[in-house]
């Protein structure tokens, strides 16, 4: 397999972080009937691995943030289940500065759930500018743009298996 740079976390470490995230968050939300809301389109991957690996009743939803005509940040696909007193779990591939789950915790705020819980597979605090719940992290990432498991450089890079740090090609 050719990759776009560095890996910095093989396909075999992310299968053994996702067991263990999937089985620290079946402990937790035992009972618990809960809503696991992907973020779209990055954790799409870390998403299926993690939820295909949980031996319990969940629902499984999804949700996405884009950009109007104005520049402003919307939701743009909005969960189908209802969220009011469910306990939520929103998934992540990558959290940088924080700004577009902060906006996304206000709008599922709004939604009533009994409590939203954060899931990252990649954790990037150098960039951080909103302090967030995470509740569940799989890695910390340096501060390097990665592809790979669902991240993508223009849609690109998505399907690696593993975790790469991506080198921008120079101009010639």
């Amino acid at each position: 397999m050719k990759t776009p740079g560095n890996i910095l976390f093989t396909t075999e470490q992310i299968q053994q972080r996702v067991s263990e995230l999937s089985q620290h968050i079946e402990k937790d939300y035992a009972g618990l009937d809960p809503v696991m809301l992907v973020i779209l389109k990055g954790s799409f991957y870390f998403a299926s691995d993690l939820t295909k690996s949980m031996d319990m009743p969940l629902a499984l939803d999804f949700i996405a943030t884009g950009h109007n005509p104005s520049g402003a940040l919307e939701v743009i696909r909005r969960p189908l289940n209802s969220l009011k007193g469910r306990h939520v779990l929103l998934i992540e591939d990558i959290i940088d500065s924080g700004l577009t789950l902060g906006f996304m915790l206000n709008f599922l705020q709004e939604q009533e759930p009994a409590d939203i819980a954060i899931c990252t597979l990649l954790d990037n605090p150098a960039r951080r500018l909103v302090q967030l719940p995470l509740r569940y992290t799989g890695f910390q990432v340096p501060d390097v743009f990665v592809v790979g498991y669902g991240l993508d450089f223009e849609e690109n890079y998505r399907h690696l298996p593993c975790i790469c740090e991506y080198s921008y090609p120079q101009p010639k």
